[in-house]
């Protein structure tokens, strides 16, 4: 049996050798650094990551439980209100769903991005000589993840825009768990902990993942600028950038906890503001596609790569395979093949293997994603509207009109 040494794609490097090239790769991470864990005492480990998925659901669970105890304490819990504090959906999927999703999506991505990164180098992908330049730009990455200032500046900005204009689910003339009296009273306790606590917190951390993703964005800019040794026959479809793609669709839970706050909040809107669901159903489009653009639109920096290396693939097999088709023709059409028995010639299985590797480079996509990874991210957008479309027409209803509809085709 082979060992790992000797079934090594020759092409590739081993690891040691990345480690020495990108030793910033060893280690690298958008995610595992900032202000915010060191501050949470969280020391994440590559091998531990579900601390993450504690913190979240520990972060949450402070939003959320002094607003049920300070509900509870002026009667607004289950009573008192229009909108009582356990009929906010809104403020139960944010902090109990999406908060906690927000750290899963977290855990899945970073446990991705530097094996992807460690791969480019490793499959030489990204060149031995355009190695320390790209070591380079993860350790500048990580530098703009790992920064007081910035956390600082999401702090003030999640602070500033709750100064300038307090968010609002419903009408403000709807009496609500945070305002008990309607437009002309004031704040609840728990609309002040709302207020001042539980929703700069989750601005921030929306906030703080929007700057992650930029760092992303302006990594994969560079990398789309490196002098990429993209191979047209690589299996993936993709030049040897599949990866990219599978790597994306880890934002699904980050995707799917935004969607369910955002829908939450719309089904408020529904049953106690008297907005109807086809007023929403360009803002629910606008959710699968502002979702799609946020996650793929970064990976179209590599199109025109792709299409290049696409074209020029096309260009030289398409050399390849008239020189080759050419000599088959005349051994074995024109020439009669001599003494040479067809059966179980080699000539054959080569003739089909160019035509295989010809297809692949034909059937190359110019973006290194593929629609099933489409799919997944929209379906992460979609499936939290299930439960709006289950609040405004009841599952009974549901059947019957689809009922009707078949039998009407």
């Amino acid at each position: 049996m082979l060992n790992s040494a000797e079934s090594r794609n020759p092409r590739e490097l081993p690891d040691e050798a990345v480690a020495v090239l990108a030793p910033e790769l060893r280690n690298f991470s958008i995610v595992r650094e900032g202000p915010l864990y060191r501050l949470a005492g969280v020391v994440v480990l590559s091998q531990d990551r579900e601390r993450l998925g504690r913190l979240g659901v520990i972060i949450g669970l402070c939003c959320w439980i002094p607003l049920a105890v300070l509900s509870a304490l002026q009667n607004v819990l289950v009573s008192g209100a229009t909108v009582p504090f356990y009929e906010s959906l809104g403020t139960h999927t944010r902090f109990l769903l999406a908060v906690p999703l927000f750290f899963m999506a977290e855990t899945w991505f970073d446990a991705r991005t530097g094996e992807v990164l460690r791969e480019l180098v490793r499959s030489r992908i990204i060149p031995v000589t355009e190695s320390s330049r790209f070591a380079n730009m993860a350790r500048r990455a990580v530098t703009l993840v790992d920064s007081w200032v910035v956390e600082a500046v999401l702090v003030l900005l999640a602070g500033g825009l709750l100064v300038t204009q307090v968010r609002w689910d419903l009408p403000a003339a709807v009496s609500t768990w945070r305002n008990s009296t309607g437009a002309a009273g004031g704040l609840t306790w728990a609309g002040w902990w709302y207020t001042l606590v539980s929703m700069p917190v989750f601005q921030f951390l929306v906030w703080r993942w929007c700057w992650r993703l930029l760092v992303w964005w302006w990594i994969l800019w560079r990398i789309a600028r490196t002098d990429l040794q993209l191979v047209p026959t690589h299996p993936d479809h993709a030049a040897g950038l599949g990866n990219l793609g599978m790597t994306h669709v880890n934002l699904s839970p980050l995707i799917f906890g935004l969607s369910a706050m955002m829908v939450a909040s719309y089904a408020e809107t529904v049953l106690f503001g008297g907005a109807k669901l086809e007023s929403l159903s360009l803002s629910l489009a606008l959710i699968v596609v502002a979702s799609a653009v946020i996650v793929l639109a970064p990976l179209t920096f590599f199109a025109p790569r792709l299409l290049q290396a696409k074209q020029r693939g096309l260009l030289k097999y398409g050399q390849l395979a008239s020189a080759y088709t050419q000599a088959f023709d005349a051994k074995w059409i024109k020439g009669g093949h001599g003494k040479e028995e067809l059966l179980g010639t080699a000539d054959l299985q080569s003739l089909a293997d160019l035509g295989n590797s010809f297809e692949v480079v034909d059937s190359m996509r110019i973006v290194p994603f593929s629609r099933n990874d489409a799919l997944l991210l929209a379906l992460a957008a979609i499936l939290p509207m299930l439960p709006l479309l289950l609040i405004v027409l009841p599952l009974n209803e549901l059947i019957v009109r689809g009922v009707k509809s078949v039998l009407d085709l």
